[in-house]
């Protein structure tokens, strides 16, 4: 494990000292709690941005967020992006299936 040192405002060591109260925890556990969570946030951010400029498959957008295919499935549906299959792709492959 590493260790780092940051400067922050009064209002977030406030707000660190109020969860540490109320979760009953140590500070530097609830350090590592929010920054897992604010790293996760991130990628998963990241991962739909790449999605919706093009620049990486589903499948990769989900690897990077660290989530299932299916669960990035939802996720673009929620987050209104479109998957790129379209209704003329999906009648062209009825028709494959059909003849």
């Amino acid at each position: 494990m590493k260790v780092i040192t940051a400067r922050i405002d009064d209002e977030f060591f406030d707000a660190l000292k109020e969860i540490e109260k109320d979760e009953h925890t140590e500070r530097a556990e609830v350090v590592r709690k929010l920054l897992a969570k604010a790293i996760e946030d991130w990628k998963l951010k990241r991962s739909l941005d790449l999605l919706k400029e093009h620049k990486v498959t589903i499948r990769r957008a989900a690897v990077l967020a660290g989530i299932s295919y299916l669960e990035m499935f939802d996720l673009m549906s929620k987050s209104d992006i479109d998957i790129g299959y379209t209704l003329k792709d999906l009648r062209k492959d009825l028709e494959e299936i059909s003849a």
